[in-house]
């Protein structure tokens, strides 16, 4: 699997696709949480939704996704969902609200609440 960063240089898919998201482990102080991607094809990735979840809802442990280790994208109870979108020139993730982000790394978190 291509890292979450690949160029049309080396990600071999479809012009205008992106390749498949990975998640890079947290090593700081946050525990991971588990993190899926719900494409919108499996031929030809072009927009994602994220999922970030606490593996035991029991805990009642915040989950946040996190990209390019300091940008929170969404933090929020137990599970959170957030979009990004393939930019077809470059073959690459972007986050394009509230600002244009491109995503070069993502982690899935887990805190306790505040």
């Amino acid at each position: 699997m291509p890292p979450i960063g690949a160029t049309s240089a080396s990600f071999s898919g479809p012009r205008g696709c992106c390749p498949a998201l990975t998640v890079t482990q947290n090593t700081g102080e946050f525990a991971n949480g588990d993190m899926t991607f719900a494409y919108n094809s499996d031929t030809c990735r072009q927009t994602v939704l994220l999922t970030c979840s606490t593996p035991d809802p029991s805990l009642d442990l915040n989950a946040g996704i996190v990209a390019n280790s300091v940008n929170f994208l969404n933090f929020t109870a137990t599970s959170t969902t957030f979009p990004l979108t393939c930019q077809a020139s470059d073959m690459r993730w972007y986050v394009t609200e509230p600002v244009p982000l491109r995503v070069d790394t993502l982690e899935c978190i887990l805190a306790n609440p505040a």
